[in-house]
């Protein structure tokens, strides 16, 4: 392969690259703009801080806003889960049969043998609603993730093209004589003299 071929494969593939990256960049100010908006449609919040019902280690979140994925990842971890923990603990209190039960599997398995337990089957309503709630505020969070790599591989595209694009105006001869990039590379080869 010539140089110019080298070069024009540069530039292609640098456009390619140009192409791609404003794609993942657009694809990523999508999806963190949907999940924003939708999480802030919710007006999904953390209870204020200093209250009894906001875990000690995420008291600096109090009051605050659900509005993107890192928050609905600790509203839904950190929030959620120790509610549902909580309930779970105090209903086991009362009926034995809760006891090291964690999820919502398991007590519903367990109203389904006493269906007439009207406060076992509101915990398990209780749990179940929690669960998917924390199922949700999960997944914004996995495509805020993905907006961000998208973003992330953007700007890598990007700087990959620049790059190209120097290489291959400096090995197309035409350009690179233009440009004043000539001297980088040899026009012809340099041959050692025989001796």
């Amino acid at each position: 392969m010539t140089r110019t071929a080298v070069g024009i494969t540069a530039f292609v593939v640098a456009l390619l690259l140009l192409v791609v990256g404003g794609l993942a960049l657009a694809g990523s100010r999508y999806i963190s703009g949907n999940v924003h908006d939708e999480l802030a449609a919710q007006k999904i919040a953390f209870a204020p801080a200093g209250s009894p019902g906001l875990p000690a280690d995420i008291q600096s979140y109090g009051g605050k806003a659900v509005t993107n994925g890192a928050d609905a990842k600790v509203f839904a971890n950190q929030y959620i889960s120790a509610h549902i923990g909580e309930s779970i603990a105090a209903a086991a209190k009362t009926d034995p049969r809760i006891k090291g039960m964690t999820t919502f599997s398991e007590l519903s398995g367990l109203a389904r043998t006493d269906p007439k337990n009207q406060s076992l089957s509101g915990l398990v309503d209780s749990v179940f609603r929690g669960e998917m709630l924390r199922s949700s505020l999960l997944s914004a969070w996995g495509w805020d993730t993905m907006a961000s790599i998208m973003y992330a591989a953007a700007f890598f595209a990007f700087g990959v093209a620049v790059l190209l694009i120097i290489a291959g105006a400096a090995l197309v001869p035409a350009v690179a004589t233009r440009v004043g990039l000539s001297r980088l590379v040899p026009a012809k080869p340099v041959v050692p003299a025989p001796g």
